[in-house]
């Protein structure tokens, strides 16, 4: 009996030090993604635009799928590069009915994704195809900003986003109590 008992601690342990080593690896994938995104990073001195997992209505992607195809460019290129590469796909894709969209955020400067692809800082003027899309905003030391609309065929229209702080930077104060 004793040595079935030894048996299974060590069936146990095998399992544990591999999932240990599994979740390394993962870890050490991950951690590579994110320092080599977009060729940016610390070692080149541009800065790594933080793509969303965000899923838009008629897309079943999981949110721990990569953004849609085209969303990050080709592999080295830069964020400029590729906000442009995306809005040239939804002028492409807008269509005869095409509807107009302005993007205001205050602060200026963040960084926008529409339907998962970025198109870059606001304040950015867009045409859009007409349906339902999503809309999600960051800028540093703030909280993200997501929000869905729907165009009509030939639309005009306009968001503005006020972010918030995120409570990262709220400095909380506790008095003693005097007794």
């Amino acid at each position: 009996m004793s040595l079935r008992i030894l048996w299974h601690f060590a069936a146990l342990a095998v399992l544990t030090l591999s999932g240990a080593a599994l979740m390394y690896g993962q870890s050490a994938a991950e951690y590579g993604v994110m320092s080599g995104n977009l060729g940016g990073g610390a070692a080149s001195g541009k800065p790594l635009v933080p793509f969303p997992n965000i899923t838009t209505p008629g897309n079943s992607a999981s949110a721990g799928t990569a953004p849609a195809s085209g969303a990050t460019g080709a592999p080295g290129s830069t964020p400029e590069d590729a906000a442009k590469a995306n809005r040239q796909f939804f002028q492409t894709h807008s269509g005869a009915d095409a509807a107009q969209i302005a993007v205001h955020t205050v602060p200026d400067h963040a960084q926008a994704w529409i339907d998962g692809r970025f198109v870059g800082p606001t304040p950015l003027d867009l045409k859009l195809a007409p349906g339902h899309h999503r809309l999600l905003v960051r800028a540093p030391n703030m909280q993200e900003s997501v929000q869905d609309f729907d165009l009509a065929a030939k639309q005009a229209q306009s968001i503005d986003l006020p972010l918030k702080a995120s409570s990262q930077n709220q400095v909380i104060v506790h008095w003693p109590s005097q007794k």
